[in-house]
């Protein structure tokens, strides 16, 4: 509890050299401390307060029902996601990253980071967390690359050891990928569990994951495109969040306001 509401605590537990955070981790941390203090957003969970005596760092959040991730998968019985719910899921996902992206880039977009209310609802209540964190390791921990991200969700150039440059455009591929998994209720690259793997498929070999088993009912021509607009190789290519966040509530409009499709007079021969 905190000030009388339930809340989430996160422990930033490592296995610390000596039991303590290295000075540039804690220096680090409450820089990125003070930018995720400011963040004031409908789509973004709430920082409440937080810790920053080493070794006890943690973070205060607004505690919220569940993530995506459990929505998805929790179920393995349970149908696909109404196209509906999952264009309001990703059209909130991409305002919090059209608010974050001057400042912060989020590095580790997933299912997992992204919390749910009222996940029953076609209109569940989206909050992205975790923002920043992965950039912050990989800036203390330059050798730990891999951490900056999970592979499946990974664009090609997060796969570069010599790029030094990862840009807002790597969400955008990201969240092309969360797109397609709550389309398919499946786990991206399933099968490929050595990141070596993954990163040979996306980044050495161009390969992308495949919407052909989707009907246009379930996945329509522009949100297929959209989707493969996020997955271009070239950073510059893929759409910004704000595009994308208006481009999908579009769809969302025009579906919503679509009739009823009738069912056919003539009987089947």
């Amino acid at each position: 509890m905190y000030n009388g509401q339930p809340v989430a605590v996160k422990l930033m537990a490592c296995d610390w050299p000596w039991g303590q955070p290295t000075e540039a981790f804690t220096r680090c941390f409450a820089q990125e401390l003070q930018v995720l203090s400011r963040c004031q957003h409908p789509n973004v969970v709430r920082l409440l307060a937080a810790s920053v005596d080493a070794p006890h760092l943690c973070l205060v959040l607004e505690l919220m029902e569940t993530s995506l991730e459990r929505v998805i998968h929790g179920d393995p019985t349970a149908p696909l996601m109404p196209l509906p719910k999952v264009l309001h899921i990703a059209i909130n996902v991409a305002a919090a990253l059209a608010y974050l992206h001057p400042t912060i880039i989020h590095r580790d977009l997933k299912p997992a980071n992204v919390l749910i209310n009222d996940p029953q609802s076609d209109q569940p209540v989206v909050k992205l967390t975790d923002f920043g964190l992965a950039r912050l390791r990989v800036t203390v921990m330059p050798t730990e690359h891999p951490d900056a991200g999970t592979p499946a969700y990974m664009a090609p150039e997060c796969f570069d050891v010599e790029n030094n440059v990862v840009t807002d455009k790597a969400d955008m591929f990201s969240l092309g990928v969360l797109l397609w998994e709550m389309l398919m209720g499946r786990r991206p690259w399933e099968g490929l569990v050595n990141p070596l793997a993954v990163a040979l498929m996306v980044s050495y070999n161009g390969a992308r994951l495949s919407l052909s088993d989707l009907g246009d009912d379930h996945c329509p021509p522009k949100l297929a495109r959209l989707i493969h607009a996020c997955w271009e190789r070239d950073p510059a290519r893929r759409p910004a969040a704000a595009e994308v966040a208006k481009e999908l509530a579009l769809m969302l409009q025009q579906i919503q306001h679509q009739p009823p499709r009738q069912p056919s007079s003539t009987p089947d021969q």
